[in-house]
C-alpha cells in the first residue's frame, strides 16, 4: 500500500540527501537510454535530480515529477536544459496520454500506488514507448553494522517492507508482464562507493526508516554508525547492485 507521509518525508533532509545519496551508473543509464528512441520523457518521483542529471545530457526534453516541494525546489534550481519540474505525484499529474516516449522512475517506483500505476504509464506511453523502473540496491545496507542496530534500533532489522524487497526482485517484470507490457527485462550492474564515517552517516540519515525514528532514538544510531566505521579505519566499502526492470507498450 501506496504511504504518502513516507513518500515526501526525504523533503526534511533534500540538502542532505542531494549530496550523500549516489548517483546512478553511467551502465543504467546508457541502457535506458537506449530502449527506445526518446524525444520526450517523463521521470516519476525525481527527487533532487540524482538520476536526471545524466538523463538531461542526452538532450532529451524531461517532464520531472516530484511530490515533495523542496526536493523539487533543489531540482529547479539546477537549470538543466530540457528540463521541466512539476511539484506533484504521478497519480495526480495530468499528462498528454499517448505521446510520451519513455516513463522511468529512479528509487522512486516503490512509492507509486500499485493499483494505478502501471496503467497510467501505458495511457502516457506511444506504442512501443518504455518504462524503466531503476534501483541502487545496497547489498549488505545492516549486516555490516548488525551490533549497532541490535544497540540502537533493532526493529529497523525486523521490518520486513515488500516494496523495499522487490528492488531487487523479478516481482516487477511479472506485474509489468501482467499489466500489458512487452518484452519485459531486467538489466544488472554491480559497483562500489568508499565512504568515510561522515559520508555514512549522511547517507543513512536519508533513509525514510531511519528519519521515521525518533529524534533521540535516530542521532544515536547515526553516531554508532558513524563510530562503527571509524573502528575500522575510517572509511567503508559500500557495494552496490542497480537493477532497471523494463517493458514496451503495445
Amino acid at each position: 500500500m501506496r504511504d504518502p507521509a513516507r513518500a515526501v518525508i526525504f523533503g526534511r533532509r533534500a540538502e542532505t540527501y542531494d549530496l550523500a545519496r549516489p548517483a546512478y551508473p553511467p551502465e543504467a543509464i546508457d541502457h535506458i537510454s537506449a530502449l527506445v528512441e526518446v524525444r520526450h520523457a517523463v521521470e516519476i518521483g525525481a527527487g533532487t535530480g540524482k538520476a536526471t542529471v545524466d538523463m538531461a545530457r542526452a538532450g532529451l526534453r524531461l517532464t520531472c515529477l516530484e511530490p515533495s516541494p523542496e526536493m523539487a525546489g533543489i531540482l529547479a534550481r539546477k537549470e538543466l536544459p530540457g528540463v521541466e519540474v512539476v511539484v506533484s505525484s504521478f497519480e495526480e499529474w495530468e499528462g498528454a496520454e499517448s505521446s510520451i516516449d519513455l516513463v522511468y522512475a529512479a528509487q522512486a517506483w516503490h512509492w507509486v500506488d500499485a493499483m494505478t500505476g502501471y496503467e497510467r504509464a501505458l495511457r502516457l506511453l506511444r506504442a512501443g514507448g518504455a518504462l524503466a523502473l531503476m534501483w541502487n540496491v545496497p547489498l549488505d545496507r545492516y549486516g555490516v553494522f548488525d551490533s549497532v542496530y541490535h544497540d540502537h534500533a533493532p526493529d529497523l532489522l525486523a521490518e520486513h517492507d515488500e516494496r523495499i524487497r522487490k528492488r531487487d526482485s523479478v516481482t516487477w517484470l511479472a506485474e509489468m508482464a501482467a499489466a500489458g507490457f512487452e518484452d519485459v527485462h531486467r538489466f544488472r550492474h554491480e559497483w562500489s562507493d568508499l565512504l568515510t564515517s561522515d559520508e555514512l552517516r549522511a547517507l543513512y540519515s536519508t533513509y525514510s526508516d531511519h528519519m521515521m525514528l525518533p529524534d533521540e532514538q535516530r542521532e544515536g544510531l547515526l553516531d554508532g554508525l558513524a563510530a562503527e566505521v571509524d573502528r575500522r579505519g575510517g572509511q567503508i566499502e559500500m557495494a552496490y547492485r542497480t537493477n532497471v526492470f523494463s517493458g514496451l507498450a503495445p
